[in-house]
């Protein structure tokens, strides 16, 4: 199976524990709201998001290519953008190895940090991964995939990892699926990315969304009622009213500016090992 055809490896990057601590300061330092028990006064929420990962409303965050493809690299781009029509929050792509989101294309599949989790990552590593783009990726792989690690930066988990998913697992189908190829994971990744669910106390969440973008593809087979999830390649309708009230502010009528320059890092993109 050739890179392209890797669909469902797309992974939750957890911090490590000794980062955990400045984790959660630089959160606080970036949005108060991230403060525990603080906020969380939006109504109709449709997809989970932790409290304490938000960036603050109105944020331009800074992104950054390590390496690649410039053909790639324009593709990753062009899909970002699309949580910018429906929240108020700007990704600004330059040739800065100091963005807080900083992307490679380097190692094995596709995973992100979570939301401000970025900000505690050392800046020589990546914070966001993309494994398997190459020059004969399709459109809708590059809308499903980037859409939906972009979504994760900022600051949306699995869709089915809210409180208020009921998914009845068929678990020795999910292992025996994500422990084989193009996968290969442990158990222990598998738990963490498919099964393990946050408390109400951890995030903010209404019913649970099979057409959000953050959400994995479920064949009937991985449950026990015949229950199955498609392969969601753009934002849900919950997921753009969702996103819009997680970060707030953003008309309708604004305009969406490419920044200046931006085409110019396309045309000479900055390579950079770790």
């Amino acid at each position: 199976m050739n890179k392209a055809e890797e669909k469902n490896s797309c992974m939750l990057r957890i911090l490590p524990l000794e980062l955990q601590a400045e984790a959660n300061r630089l959160a606080v330092e970036e949005n108060p709201d991230n403060m525990p028990g603080e906020g969380g006064s939006a109504s109709n929420r449709e997809l989970a998001v932790l409290k304490a990962k938000r960036w603050r409303p109105g944020r331009t965050i800074k992104v950054f290519f390590m390496d690649g493809d410039p053909v790639v690299q324009s593709n990753v781009e062009k899909y970002a953008h699309e949580w910018e029509k429906h929240a108020n929050i700007r990704f600004f792509f330059v040739q800065d190895p100091n963005a807080e989101i900083r992307i490679s294309f380097k190692y094995n599949g596709s995973w992100s940090y979570l939301g401000t989790d970025c900000l505690a990552i050392s800046k020589n590593k990546p914070t966001m991964n993309f494994g398997w783009f190459d020059s004969s990726t399709e459109q809708e792989e590059y809308s499903r995939t980037v859409i939906h690690e972009f979504g994760h930066a900022l600051g949306c988990p699995h869709e089915h990892s809210s409180p208020m998913a009921n998914i009845k697992w068929n678990k020795k189908e999910v292992y025996d699926y994500y422990m084989g190829s193009p996968n290969n994971w442990t158990k222990e990744e598998i738990d963490t990315n498919l099964f393990f669910k946050y408390t109400l106390s951890e995030a903010f969440a209404t019913p649970f969304d099979p057409k959000s973008i953050m959400v994995y593809p479920i064949p009937n087979n991985q449950t026990i009622d015949n229950f199955e999830v498609k392969s969601n390649t753009q934002l849900s309708e919950n997921d753009k009213r969702f996103i819009g009230q997680m970060y707030p502010g953003r008309s309708e009528a604004e305009p969406l500016l490419v920044p200046a320059g931006a085409g110019d890092r396309a045309a000479n993109p900055v390579t950079r090992g770790e």
